[in-house]
């Protein structure tokens, strides 16, 4: 007698089941890539004297402040309103280790793993600068979640006393959160800079000086914010908290791919991802600008101006950085590059080097120029100001844009020059570019003045275009105060123009292919990767 097996029908997976597999790869696929360096970091921390000292104060504070705070108020605390004192007293309690320990701390970790040459032994496993880089700031986060989870009982304690509303409650937490995030992202960048002793000190005291500043700016509006209320619109706020989150995470993106790329070994390419974040942060600060005239019309002009000063000092910043690039391009920088004749058109400005820099940055600056003198129009319109202003505001604000931007693209190329003649003998770091468009721009200045000067006999100037037309501080002023003579506005920009052609027309070889093929034992590795 056979006896057949009872055979199971197995139901096919549902939609549910794939979505919560798939779900389930993608949790592990992003756990081994942040959770080594991750792992180590919240290990270290929060064994730390340092955690454990900031903790520890922290609960007496807190506990502390909850007696005294509420033991002052008595017995008013019953009848009247008492949430704005004792939040200011919550505030100060975190806003210490939130915006200067934390920051800190992370500034020393990073700095320890070089110190140490534990950076190098990291450097030689899978693990990427950006994995060790978001590892150092995934811990930073933890420890401000923490102290978050600390003190929210006391905040809502502050907050069950009345006068202070829900939204500003909930301002001053994002306020927080999102300052010590930049700052600790600052401490990092600050990490890797310096290589001596001395630079270090140097480093660590400009990075004390900005946490400073940083706390007292945001703690006076904060403070105010608690004590007097909110004196922002609905739709100003919107605008307020939208930009500042996307302007705090464009800078932060740049800051950790600079942090990243200072990590990065020289042979491979640190120069692509850095102008895409550039040009990501400036796009976004461009539609900050158009949203503020948007929605606050003519409130919106010092959000303007100040998007036009911040534009300027990145380009003018990053432009000298580009064209301190070193101009050797390796091997497995050589792999990566465009090959099509479409992509070697567009995307060869992307890769190291500094004449694609040099062109990068000359026509970043042309584009941003030329949008800034185009539209100002439509922003005296939706800022509805008078004829009279607009041709006031055109003086002061356009026309200076416009010299600044021809006179920055010519120290531009004078500094591809100078970096080029400095490199035949020596292999200086990128940032000697900063310096050398500092020397330019202020030898472009004193130089004529001082000879006019002295040619006049030491009498008080007036403005001469023979003169004073590489004066760019003399001429920018006088452009400000009563306008420049016909034809100097013209030369400037024209010299701009030529210069822009030469480099373009110099920088035809970065155009040809140059790509070659990658070796097999190079592919086998990634793919085991």
């Amino acid at each position: 007698m056979t006896t057949v097996a009872p055979t199971i029908e197995t139901e096919p997976a549902s939609a549910d089941s794939n979505w919560l597999a798939w779900l389930d790869r993608w949790c592990e696929r992003v756990g081994d890539a942040i959770n080594p360096i991750l792992v180590k970091e919240t290990r270290q921390s929060l064994k730390s004297r340092q955690f454990v000292v900031t903790f520890s104060m922290i609960l007496f504070a807190a506990l502390a402040w909850t007696i005294a705070g509420s033991l002052s108020l008595m017995p008013q605390i019953y009848t009247t309103p008492s949430a704005p004192r004792m939040m200011i007293g919550y505030y100060a309690v975190l806003a210490l280790p939130m915006m200067m320990v934390v920051p800190l701390a992370a500034y020393r970790s990073l700095e320890s793993e070089i110190d140490d040459g534990t950076l190098e032994l990291l450097s030689i496993t899978t693990l990427s600068p950006w994995q060790i880089v978001m590892g150092k700031l995934a811990s930073a986060s933890l420890q401000m979640l923490l102290y978050f989870v600390t003190l929210f009982p006391c905040l809502a304690y502050a907050y069950s006393l009345r006068g202070v509303d829900l939204p500003t409650t909930l301002l001053v937490v994002a306020s927080l959160a999102v300052t010590g995030l930049l700052l600790t992202v600052i401490g990092l960048f600050f990490a890797p800079l310096a290589r001596g002793r001395s630079g270090r000190v140097a480093t660590m005291l400009v990075l004390i000086f900005l946490l400073v500043l940083a706390e007292y700016g945001i703690s006076s509006m904060v403070v105010g914010m608690i004590l007097y209320g909110n004196p922002l619109s609905p739709p100003e706020l919107l605008f307020t908290v939208l930009a500042t989150l996307a302007l705090a995470a464009a800078l932060g993106h740049l800051l950790l791919t600079a942090t990243a790329a200072q990590l990065t070994p020289e042979t491979e390419n640190r120069s692509t991802s850095l102008r895409l974040s550039l040009l990501v942060l400036t796009t976004i600060c461009v539609a900050t600008m158009v949203a503020g005239l948007l929605v606050l019309g003519n409130r919106a002009i010092p959000v303007y101006i100040g998007g036009l000063v911040v534009i300027a000092g990145l380009w003018t910043f990053c432009g000298a950085l580009m064209v301190g690039e070193r101009s050797t391009i390796t091997p497995r920088i050589r792999r990566e590059l465009p090959s099509s004749f479409l992509a070697r058109l567009f995307l060869t400005w992307l890769t190291p080097g500094p004449t694609t820099g040099l062109v990068f940055a000359i026509t970043g600056i042309t584009i941003l120029a030329s949008m800034q003198y185009a539209s100002m129009d439509w922003v005296m319109r939706a800022a509805d100001v008078s004829g009279a202003m607009r041709r006031q505001f055109q003086r002061v604000v356009g026309l200076p844009a416009v010299l600044f931007s021809a006179y920055l693209i010519c120290f531009l190329v004078a500094v591809r020059a100078v970096m080029f003649v400095v490199r035949l003998r020596n292999n200086p770091r990128v940032e000697v570019g900063v310096a050398a468009l500092v020397v330019v721009a202020v030898m472009a200045a004193l130089v004529p003045y001082s000879m006019q000067l002295h040619y006049n006999d030491y009498q008080p100037l007036t403005y001469d275009p023979i003169w004073q037309v590489t004066n760019w501080v003399f001429t920018m002023g006088t452009a400000v105060d009563r306008g420049l003579p016909a034809g100097v506005t013209e030369r400037i920009v024209g010299a701009a123009v030529c210069l822009s052609l030469l480099s373009c027309f110099a920088a035809w070889q970065t155009t040809r292919p140059r790509r070659i093929a990658t070796p097999r034992r190079v592919q086998e590795e990634l793919r085991r990767r």
